[in-house]
């Protein structure tokens, strides 16, 4: 398939070596070695069956930039979804945001709400209070967690903040004020809609 591979960065070091070489002839190997190495990365691309496929062929910084050029393609073969919840899940936890807020909520928004939601877990809660902290103390934030035991595990450990701790926040949260409920074993978190992040009124907690 034909992608859109505008602004994409296809090496970095080692492949990519920014500085120069006093031999010229171990500059034109480094240069040999480059191109076959865009040569590989374009051929996987051409073979890719689909975009989640071929967004994994890019190096992890590119995924992104690759979503946003393509993102018609991932909606048209219905996969959306399921490469913008894989790549937010990459860095972000209720505990540490990672990307640009606004990137996430335009990303967010473009998503089909049910098909998002049902990438998930049903939500069990008709009411429940969700926590997310800040090391920065930064109160606006899309994930969030509804798990009592790891707030609790963050406030101990930010406890003292001249040890560097954060703030922990809660908010009462319903069915209708997120986009997609994850659980596993490791995780029982929330995405908010981006409007209920925005504005929702959070408030700092120092015990549970």
């Amino acid at each position: 398939m034909q992608w859109n591979l505008d602004k994409i960065r296809f090496l970095y070091p080692p492949d990519d070596f920014t500085g120069s070489f006093t031999n010229e002839k171990m500059q034109a190997r480094h240069k040999a070695l480059q191109d076959q190495k865009i040569k590989e990365i374009l051929t996987q691309l051409e073979s890719a069956a689909n975009p989640l496929q071929a967004m994994r062929v890019l190096n992890p910084r590119e995924h992104i930039q690759f979503l946003l050029n393509n993102i018609e393609t991932f909606k048209q073969q219905q996969c959306l979804e399921k490469a913008v919840l894989w790549l937010y899940y990459q860095k972000n936890t209720p505990f540490a945001a990672a990307g640009d807020f606004n990137t996430w909520k335009f990303l967010l928004n473009e998503c089909d709400a049910d098909r998002l939601y049902q990438e998930g877990s049903p939500f069990p809660f008709e009411k429940v209070t969700a926590y997310r902290g800040s090391a920065t103390g930064i109160r606006k934030g899309l994930s969030w967690t509804v798990s009592r035991e790891k707030a609790a595990w963050i406030l101990d450990r930010w406890e003292d903040k001249e040890l560097g701790g954060g703030t922990v926040f809660a908010l009462e949260i319903t069915r209708a004020d997120i986009l997609v409920y994850i659980e596993d074993e490791m995780k029982q978190e929330v995405i908010l809609l981006p409007e209920v992040a925005e504005t929702a009124q959070v408030r700092a907690i120092t015990s549970l």
